[in-house]
């Protein structure tokens, strides 16, 4: 299984990495290892290049212990702003999705993160020993109870999460697109410490997890995360390699807190003990404090961060932040790079020498009236409670809900080509269907039809309009735009960056639904609005029957399908990249047969034309352009075999997911759209290579990226369902329960309730 582990760090933790990264290197060499670095500057990055801020007596740490991985690399939603927003530690926390994102992409079969102040002890057996069905392992806090309520408490572990974010291991699994869209989706903007609201970094959300995605493991070895919150229910003996913790091997300690600058202090977290309060726990410390310094803490610690100040020089206070996240005003004012406005948060200033001097004498204070504990139990309990909140700063007052109001009824009105045979169509009528499915109270609008009919008769609204076409629609529809209390659009797309000229379509929304991850990236990049991964709901029940043999294949061929509208662009579905790989998996071979059918065909003579002159003298590749009903295209899609999609890019892949549904293997590029419902265990997602486009095709401009498949490892796929009976049964099972569990009408249908009900749109 190949394995990627990584941390994040800003500049002034790199020793900690290089000490992570070591013990991972002793203890677990297979796995590869990545370092993000958040915050950089580009002369740091450059100094560090040439090797000028290496610590000079550095021969434990060669450069190549790890791989160190830019923050631009990632595809963040407007990164500026998305720098602006968050603390240090809520911006390193905060990317987490977006870099397990980009290390599946790498081909990793599982990637697993570690805070960068842990340090391995032992190979963490455990993990390889879980069912093949986990898709996600975490570990609780406490695996023992904690008396009283003096930090930390088991209060304190409830405000931050159950579970501890300093570890995570994520195996690629049929949930993975769906955890990393949902994750992305809650990180995004609500990635704060803010206990008033419940919210408290990454770790809060991750307690929903084990309810919303199977496969979720829980370790309870208390060898695993061992740190000050759970060294009262842990008694570590022994050091080094030897440690044991109640017994079971150390398999890792998190040394949260830990500042060398204070060295005889525990945490920085917990005033309240020393390390001559932790018995042999000590050793551990004492060790660790010996290799960060030969790591290069003196070197690094000083480390400037790129996000801390304005591109003037000046700081930017935490104030500043809260403000800019709280204000829609101010996020327009300042553009798409907050850095650029200092004058903008001139009156918000950060706390004062004075505060600073205060909050530091109240952790003195507190920490001496800790050693004197049983002293400070005589007092009454809410009388040590206030005690500890006033000297510590920490306290917390009830969330307050806001709602959205709304004076139409309770509902949804789903606009869009009603009647059109197209992709955008569809999109509104899978909607229709998923509403439908949970009894969402719905109304059609079709923008095609007559005057009378297009009227607003619910609360929300969603636009089945892509963005060329949303401001035109609103100038005609802009009667329903203004009689919903909320508009939605739904937008496709396949291509990484969603055109400038489009930004201003989302003036009219409040939102927008991105049936795919990719597409949710693509568009939130550029766009202001909440950008919500929504998902189609599929459904292949009307059927008719329609073979192979009625479109020109003969009769008992294991058949492929490749099927397509020339008006999306041919060069984009790439038939001629299918052909190929056919072609080199079986030649001229008579017991198979590709059968390529498109639509559109009069309107692209050109390409339909290449097509044709591209399997002349092949006597096992048929092609077609002949209309068919939607439930006869059903009908041919269960009587074929397999489909086959070697795409450069797609926003969704409905005719994958709708194979999927029936059962049918899918071989198909691996990269964009179908990457939400598509992987290693129930399809067969082909290796690609990013281009960029030297040529504009269609709306797709040149610059763009779309990907190339690899022909070979497709036609290896389309040989192995040709010969493999019990492979092609088991991906085609397993396709089936992805999208009929995941992606049927009723999960999306909850889905939208679930999202009006957050906005206030629907009730309880």
């Amino acid at each position: 299984m190949r394995t990627a582990v990584f941390s994040i760090i800003s500049p002034n933790y790199r020793h900690f990495a290089r000490v992570l990264m070591d013990s991972v290197r002793q203890h677990q060499p297979e796995w590869d290892r990545f370092v993000l670095v958040v915050g950089e500057s580009r002369a740091g990055s450059r100094e560090s290049e040439k090797g000028l801020r290496q610590p000079t007596a550095d021969t434990r740490h060669p450069a190549e212990l790890f791989t160190t991985i830019s923050i631009d690399a990632l595809r963040l939603p407007n990164p500026r702003q998305f720098f602006f927003r968050y603390t240090l530690l809520e911006l390193n926390t905060a990317v987490k999705p977006w870099m397990f994102e980009h290390l599946f992409a790498l081909g990793y079969d599982r990637v697993i993160f570690l805070d960068p102040d842990i340090r391995i002890y032992s190979p963490l057996v455990e993990l390889d020993a879980l069912p093949p069905e986990t898709f996600l392992t975490v570990t609780p806090h406490l695996t023992g109870s904690i008396s009283g309520d003096d930090h930390p408490s088991e209060r304190s572990i409830l405000l931050a999460g159950t579970y501890n974010l300093g570890f995570l291991a994520v195996w690629r699994q049929p949930a993975l697109a769906r955890f990393l869209a949902w994750w992305k989706e809650k990180l995004e903007f609500q990635c704060v410490v803010d206990t008033a609201r419940g919210l408290f970094v990454d770790q809060k959300w991750m307690d929903l997890a084990p309810g919303l995605f199977p496969g979720v493991a829980i370790i309870r070895h208390d060898g695993y995360n061992v740190a000050y919150w759970n060294l009262e229910q842990r008694a570590v003996a022994g050091e080094g390699s030897e440690a044991t913790v109640n017994g079971q091997p150390l398999r890792f300690y998190h040394f949260s807190g830990l500042d060398p600058a204070a060295p005889s202090m525990l945490s920085r977290h917990e005033y309240g003990r020393r390390l001559s309060d932790i018995g042999d726990a000590r050793k551990l410390v004492d060790e660790y404090l010996i290799l960060l310094r030969e790591a290069g803490y003196e070197s690094f610690r000083g480390s400037p961060y790129a996000f801390g100040t304005f591109r003037d020089g000046t700081l930017v206070p935490d104030a500043a932040r809260i403000a800019y996240r709280n204000s829609r005003e101010l996020q327009a004012a300042a553009g798409a790079d907050p850095f650029a406005h200092p004058e903008l948060f001139s009156e918000l200033r950060g706390p004062s020498r004075v505060a600073i001097l205060l909050g530091r004498a109240g952790g003195v204070s507190y920490q001496w009236l800790s050693r004197l504990r049983p002293l400070v139990l005589l007092f009454p309990q809410p009388v040590r409670k206030a005690m500890r909140e006033t000297l510590l700063g920490r306290r917390d007052d009830a969330p307050v809900p806001v709602r959205h109001q709304s004076s139409l009824p309770a509902g949804l009105n789903i606009i869009g080509y009603i009647g059109r045979d197209t992709g955008v169509g569809e999109s509104a009528r899978l909607c229709k269907k998923s509403c439908d499915a949970i009894g969402l109270a719905n109304h059609l609008v079709d923008v095609d039809g007559g005057e009378g009919t297009q009227q607003a008769v619910y609360g929300a609204s969603i636009f089945h309009v892509n963005a060329d076409q949303t401001l035109i629609v609103h100038k005609q529809l802009r009667s329903v735009f203004d009689a919903s209390a909320y508009n939605i659009g739904c937008w496709h797309w396949e291509l990484p960056e969603l055109p400038d000229a489009w930004i201003a379509s989302a003036a009219p929304l409040d939102e927008i639904w991105a049936p795919t991850a990719f597409i949710q990236d693509a568009i939130s990049r550029k766009v202001r609005i909440p950008v919500v991964h929504m998902p189609h709901g599929v459904d292949v029940s009307d059927i008719e029957a329609c073979t192979a043999e009625e479109l020109g294949v003969p009769a008992g061929r294991f058949t492929f399908l490749c099927m397509f509208d020339l008006a999306s662009v041919s060069a984009r579905k790439n038939p001629l990249g299918t052909i190929e790989a056919f072609q080199r998996a079986f030649s001229n071979q008579a017991q198979v047969a590709l059968l390529i059918k498109v639509s559109q065909a009069a309107d692209h003579p050109k390409e339909y034309a290449a097509i044709e002159e591209r399997i002349r003298g092949l006597s096992n590749v048929y092609l077609t352009d002949r209309m068919l009903s939607r439930a006869r295209v059903n009908g041919l899609i269960a009587a074929c075999d397999a489909v086959v999609s070697l795409h450069r890019s797609e926003g969704f892949g409905l005719i994958l997911a709708e194979a999927m549904f029936l059962g049918k293997p899918a071989v198909a590029t691996g990269w964009s759209g179908n990457m939400d419902f598509m992987n290693g265990r129930n399809s067969c997602p082909v290796d690609y290579e990013l281009v960029t486009l030297d040529r504009a095709y269609g709306p797709y401009a040149a610059g763009q990226q779309w990907a190339e498949p690899d022909v070979d490892h497709a036609a290896q796929f389309m040989r192995r369902l040709f010969d493999d009976a019990a492979y092609r049964t088991q991906i085609g099972e397993r396709a089936r329960e992805t999208i009929r569990t995941h992606f049927s009408p009723e999960a999306a249908g909850f889905r939208y309730l679930e999202r009006l009900r957050f906005l206030g749109l629907m009730s309880e």
